[in-house]
């Protein structure tokens, strides 16, 4: 008895010491198996690139109002700095030697915004009468090609554009009506007294009032936002005007917003040599933010986009090994080997990279390349406590579990 249990402990640690052997010898021909404790899935997302500057949010717009002496005598300003005035809002009062010339003046200019309106009406009745016989037209006969396909496509094209036509001049008709109710409550303030009144013309808030009546005697400021900021000469070469920004601050919550509306061609300073240029921009914010008002003055931080890929496939940049010239990453295969894969990058945004060629949405992909002992040589990984269940025995046959046990031990 005690000499086959030698001979079994004998043969036992010749085997385990053979395996360290052949596992441990830098030159040997042993197959590996890597330990990957860590991997994720090729995933697929949308990548932005973008360039970080700083801005300050302005008044969109800034009007100016100009008085004439000859127009008459400044009575009083009837707004104070602050008032938030719309385009029908008196800013101030003046008396007029000439009134009659004056009122007859403003009844010329309502009566030919009135010839206007009219004529709009008129046009409007005709593109929608030429809209109903294109569409009775297109209803009752239709182009047949030799294919046997009917021809809508002018047609259809046609009526786009009468309902385009149609949508601009109610737009025109509506900017009309809106003045002459202008001249309207201009002629009706006139009392018979030899006073008149200046109104603005656009809304939003006085800024400034000049009481010593030098022009502009009064500046409003709009109630839009826009934002200003200047780019470096090495940001000049990534944007262009017409892209897509986002703006954020401490003072509002979320992002919003905007488009790259202006970049100067000129620096906001003299250049010289000694110091880098800096080239002012605007950018106009979208409408209708949930994040509420944006206080005039509040600076913000400035991301503009210069690139994006929508639905790219992706992977964990720690996942991606350099080489001299080319990058890899290591997929998980379905014959459970590590397979080593040339990708072509792409984007990089945080700690994603997108993979234009070499991987496929879906795939395993070693997280830390460092971890791989063999290329093309079979991988295990941690084992799932949770799968060691009764259950989960008494569904495999002992000739399976064995099998299952001597490939792990040998592997």
């Amino acid at each position: 008895m005690k000499k086959k249990t030698t001979i079994l402990l004998t043969a036992g640690i010749l085997f385990v010491s053979a395996n360290l052997y052949l596992a441990l010898k830098d030159d040997s021909k042993a197959e590996r198996s890597s330990y990957i404790n860590k991997w994720s899935t090729v995933g697929k997302e949308s990548l932005t690139e973008t360039i970080q500057a700083s801005g300050v949010v302005t008044p969109k717009d800034e009007h100016h109002i100009y008085y004439n002496e000859v127009s008459g005598e400044f009575k009083s300003f009837l707004v104070k700095e602050g008032d938030k005035v719309d385009s029908s809002t008196t800013l101030f009062e003046y008396s007029s030697d000439n009134i009659d010339e004056d009122l007859a003046k403003l009844e010329a200019e309502r009566s030919q915004l009135v010839r206007e309106s009219t004529l709009i009406e008129e046009q409007i009745q005709q593109l929608l009468y030429l809209q109903s016989v294109s569409i009775s037209s297109s209803n009752n006969s239709a182009p047949v090609f030799g294919d046997g396909s009917a021809g809508s496509d002018s047609s259809d094209l046609l009526l786009v554009s009468i309902e385009k036509e149609i949508y601009d001049k109610q737009l025109e008709k509506s900017r009309v009506k809106t003045e002459i109710d202008k001249y309207d409550d201009l002629i009706d303030s006139y009392d018979g007294s030899d006073e008149l009144g200046r109104s603005s013309e656009v809304a939003g808030t006085v800024k400034k009032i000049n009481y010593e009546l030098k022009n502009p005697i009064i500046t409003i400021i709009s109630d839009r936002p826009k934002v200003e900021g200047v780019f470096t000469e090495k940001d000049l070469k990534n944007v262009e005007e017409g892209m897509e920004v986002y703006i954020k601050s401490d003072l509002f919550k979320g992002t919003v917003g905007g488009t790259l509306t202006k970049i100067a061609e000129y620096p906001e300073t003299d250049p010289s040599v000694k110091k880098e240029s800096n080239y002012p921009f605007e950018i106009e914010l979208e409408e209708d933010q949930n994040q509420g008002p944006i206080i005039k003055g509040t600076h913000v931080d400035v991301n503009v986009v210069t690139n994006q890929v929508v639905n790219a496939s992706t992977v964990p940049e720690k996942s991606v090994k350099k080489g001299k010239k080319n990058s890899f990453i290591y997929v998980l295969n379905e014959k459970g080997v590590v397979e080593e894969r040339k990708i072509k990058k792409g984007l990089t945004e945080d700690d994603k990279v997108e993979v234009k060629k070499g991987a496929k949405s879906g795939e395993i992909v070693v997280k830390n390349p460092d971890k791989i002992q063999q290329l093309n040589s079979p991988f295990f990984n941690r084992l799932n406590i949770e799968s060691l269940k009764k259950k989960t025995f008494t569904e495999e046959g002992k000739r399976t579990i064995f099998k299952h046990i001597m490939v792990g031990f040998f592997k």
